[in-house]
């Protein structure tokens, strides 16, 4: 018996044909199955040929509010990007068309493969997302895959964890750390011509913490810090710099004398707030940008050299740095 079978041409082609088939069927559910993948993938995946979106996935459409695809597809990819962000994201897409291959929206280290950028939402909301893209081939034609996720949220917590940062937890003021990183920033940006800082001690107020314990205290610094805010309103910032002193940034003023205004109102507030039979006072020094120095350290140790003067003085007033020299 002959081990080999023969097998005529059309049988060959019927077997050809099936085997065919099989393999396109195995592809089209492979294709399908990549397609499920990507419409229903965790982040947003948008498609754009010629900065034209042709496809989105669920969660892109999640992302910016649309509730089908037929919303987002046929609008220029630039329509959802915010106009602060186009000249950022129009090079990002020239990156990832001149180099194809390199994942990351053109970027070429792996640090750099991510960029972070604004959306508008169809309905006009701001999200804030982290995109990274590629170069692809999509129905025949070269296009920009981008995949996303959503980092609203995420920023909005950093924001936070950075104001809790410069915030004094028992007063609601600024801290030290703001004045210091803050102030910094104020003065190398040249954003006011003049300021005034004003260096507060309250005198005699280690006695009502001996006397009647620190609860008591705490109460009283609070409602000193709550006058102080309201006495400097938008001229300026206050910051509670430790334990009972505290920092007022003035930069919204005309001249010395309204310094001077602000200063009294400030002493006699603290005056006014007395607990029980115990009197604190407020002795104040002031230091002047950019007379008195041009840099938050040199301000701020002119300003308390001129508030022991004021202490020496006598307490419950103030005294400005430069009248000292």
């Amino acid at each position: 018996m002959d081990v080999f079978h023969t097998i005529d041409s059309n049988e060959f082609s019927m077997k050809v044909n099936s085997v065919t088939k099989n393999v396109d069927l195995l592809s089209a559910h492979v294709e399908d199955g990549y397609q499920q993948l990507i419409e229903f993938f965790p982040e947003a995946i948008i498609i754009h040929i010629e900065g034209i979106i042709v496809y989105s996935n669920v969660a892109a459409q999640k992302v910016l509010g649309a509730d089908s695809s037929g919303q987002l597809v046929g609008k220029p990819v630039l329509e959802i990007v915010h106009p602060d962000e186009h000249e950022k994201v129009l090079a990002a897409i020239m990156g990832a068309l001149q180099n194809p291959y390199d994942a990351g929206i053109g970027q070429s280290g792996p640090e750099n493969r991510y960029i972070e950028e604004r959306l508008v939402r169809l309905d006009g909301g701001i999200v804030e997302v982290e995109a990274t893209g590629i170069s692809i081939i999509y129905e025949g034609k070269p296009a920009i895959l981008t995949i996303g996720k959503e980092i609203t949220h995420t920023k909005r917590y950093e924001s936070l964890l950075n104001d809790l940062a410069y915030i004094d937890s028992l007063t609601g003021l600024y801290n030290r750390r703001w004045y210091m990183d803050v102030f910094r920033k104020k003065l190398s940006s040249k954003e006011y011509e003049t300021m005034a800082i004003l260096f507060i001690d309250l005198d005699g107020f280690k006695k009502v913490n001996d006397t009647y314990g620190h609860l008591v205290g705490d109460l009283f610094l609070k409602e000193v810090a709550e006058k102080m805010k309201q006495i400097v309103g938008t001229k300026g910032e206050v910051a509670r710099f430790a334990g009972d002193e505290f920092i007022v940034l003035l930069h919204s003023y005309g001249n010395r004398e309204e310094i001077e205004q602000i200063i009294h109102e400030l002493i006699d507030q603290v005056g006014n707030n007395q607990q029980n039979d115990m009197t604190v006072t407020a002795s104040v020094g002031v230091s002047l940008y950019p007379e008195d120095g041009e840099n938050a350290e040199t301000l701020l140790m002119q300003a308390d050299k001129a508030m022991y003067v004021a202490k020496w003085k006598g307490k419950n007033q103030f005294f400005f740095y430069h009248t000292e020299s």
